[in-house]
């Protein structure tokens, strides 16, 4: 059997044993074990572990249905406490490397970023396991207790956009989504009534129903926010917003997902805990955004959706970006249950989109242009000098 070494002697992985005389030889400068297995998987024979002289041994079965956050904290704390070195094992070691990257970063105090930049030059093979990822970051970040959430939604009548302000109550450092330029002001006044100091001022994709505040937010709130936008978008913005960034205030993030369709950028934006999220004009209460212009697509929205939104917990608030009948939010399960356009198969959910038949956008040529300088709308045409206010 093959140890590999995760830390300078301290940490190693392994998968399953061959004979017992190969675990005990092959460990035996090894003090302690976290065995990941679980009992009827038999990676580590009884007598195996009898003949060995490890000091401690700490169990901790993961599997489908067993990668708990609680429990791996938990463990994490008895591991530290452990002789050291310290031998992780599994049946085929992506366990065992995924646990010895939640230790490292728990006891280094490292964000599941920097936890899987460490895992990265080791080449361990959970990386290639999108769940195995999702727990490893779930369990870092949890390790140290969030803040409180400051939350508003607000309302622009014009166009009926949602406009979404987010602090850390602790630090006060805020984002916000989906500004509107004709409330801009009252966005400032409110962020600065609160003492919240927006570092972010987010877009879910490049508006063609209104301006974006962005641009406008940037002139009235002191502290340097910076305007973000997704990659995708092709839009100007001071941070270019990547499918699984995390966009952190405080000690609360945003999780962004790309979720194309509406538009070719669109983006959503997923609270740390999982309890709410942001889906701009992808996901709408009982509908979704339409699919005829800014690089839509309706095969690809219904993917998004399926793949990137409905995998959340049913319980999950869906705020979106818009509403025209006076409703505020769903959840992920009523809109798995109630949508009348995404329940339906995807061939017949294509054609309803094909056949809606909506009017020409009436902002769209004056919104578009302008919202890809991030609202800077007077500024369009004035080439270098709006490159410099996004």
């Amino acid at each position: 059997m093959e140890l590999i070494d995760v830390c300078g002697g301290e940490v190693f992985i392994t998968g399953q044993v061959g004979p017992d005389g190969d675990f005990a030889a092959a460990t035996k400068d090894v003090a302690s074990l976290v065995y990941l297995c679980k009992p009827q998987e038999g990676c580590l024979p009884d007598q195996a572990w009898e003949s060995s002289s490890h000091k401690e041994r700490v169990d901790l079965p993961l599997g489908p249905g067993l990668f708990e956050v609680r429990s791996a904290l938990s463990a994490v704390d008895r591991i530290n406490k452990m002789a050291k070195p310290i031998l992780f094992m599994c049946k085929s070691a992506n366990r065992a490397g995924a646990m010895a990257s939640v230790f490292q970063g728990c006891r280094n105090g490292w964000s599941s970023e920097q936890t899987l930049e460490w895992a990265k030059p080791l080449g361990l093979k959970f990386l290639t396991m999108p769940p195995m990822v999702e727990w490893v970051s779930a369990c870092v970040d949890s390790r140290f207790p969030k803040g409180g959430l400051i939350f508003r939604q607000l309302f622009e009548k014009e166009s009926s956009t949602f406009t979404y302000i987010l602090g850390d109550a602790e630090t006060k450092q805020a984002v916000i989504i989906d500004p509107v330029d004709k409330t801009a002001e009252r966005d400032s006044q409110m962020v600065t009534e609160m003492g919240l100091k927006p570092t972010l001022l987010l877009n879910t994709h490049v508006h063609a129903d209104h301006i974006t505040g962005t641009g406008k937010l940037k002139g009235l709130l002191p502290g340097g926010a910076k305007s973000g936008v997704s990659e995708a978008s092709g839009g100007q913005a001071d941070v270019k917003i990547h499918d699984g960034d995390k966009i952190r205030f405080g000690s609360r993030y945003l999780e962004a997902r790309a979720t194309p369709g509406h538009t070719a950028g669109c983006m959503t934006f997923v609270l740390d805990d999982k309890s709410a999220c942001f889906t701009g004009d992808t996901l709408l209460v009982r509908g979704c955004g339409r699919t005829d212009f800014q690089g839509g697509s309706s095969e690809t929205l219904y993917a998004s959706v399926k793949g990137k939104i409905f995998t959340l917990p049913n319980d999950c608030t869906v705020y979106p970006g818009h509403d025209y009948q006076g409703r505020h939010s769903s959840t992920v399960g009523e809109e798995k249950a109630y949508n009348p356009r995404l329940t339906k198969p995807v061939e017949e959910f294509v054609s309803i989109m094909s056949n809606l038949n909506l009017p020409y956008p009436k902002q769209i040529d004056k919104a578009v242009p302008a919202n890809m300088v991030c609202g800077i709308c007077d500024e369009v045409e004035g080439g270098d000098k709006a490159e410099a206010s996004v």
